[in-house]
């Protein structure tokens, strides 16, 4: 591909997968409509009610598994675009899906983590986790066996990879 650029950097947030059927947490059916942020997306909320809190991440982690639920023409192009440029292109993005990766964008920066992946509340160590995370689920990686969490970034927490 001939273009004057070789480094890309491309941003995204939830309009980009919000045509592949995910739903969105601020449209006006959006996730948020039938749940408290302080509930389901705060380490305190996590705190008062594990389980509300991994269910909340269990059915969203359903639904992109969902054979219903597949990258758009727009996660697509960027994938092309990675192939073809004779450069890199990066894709720095809110969402927590996987869409981007299965559009066949391999450079993606989720800074507000992955749905299909768990961390251990000790010691922050990420594994891939596609199935239910229950609470009462522990991660043996450290000497203190901890509470698996969903590897989502939660209000009040910072950015991954922008610290």
């Amino acid at each position: 591909m001939n273009f004057p650029y070789r480094n890309i950097v491309v941003l995204t947030g939830a309009g980009i997968s919000a045509e592949s059927g995910i739903q969105t947490f601020r449209a006006q059916d959006g996730l948020w409509e039938n749940h408290r942020i302080e509930d389901v997306a705060t380490p305190e909320g996590f705190a008062r009610d594990p389980d509300l809190v991994q269910d909340f991440y269990n059915q969203r982690r359903k639904k992109l598994q969902d054979n219903a639920i597949q990258p758009n023409a727009a996660h697509e192009a960027l994938g092309r675009l990675e192939a073809e440029l004779e450069g890199k292109v990066t894709v720095i993005t809110q969402n927590i899906d996987n869409l981007h990766e299965r559009g066949g964008s391999h450079n993606v920066i989720h800074m507000h983590g992955e749905l299909l992946k768990a961390r251990c509340s000790e010691s922050n160590q990420v594994i891939e986790h596609s199935e239910d995370i229950k609470t009462g689920e522990l991660c043996h990686c450290c000497q203190i066996p901890s509470q698996m969490r969903p590897h989502i970034v939660w209000f009040g927490e910072m950015p991954l990879r922008m610290g």
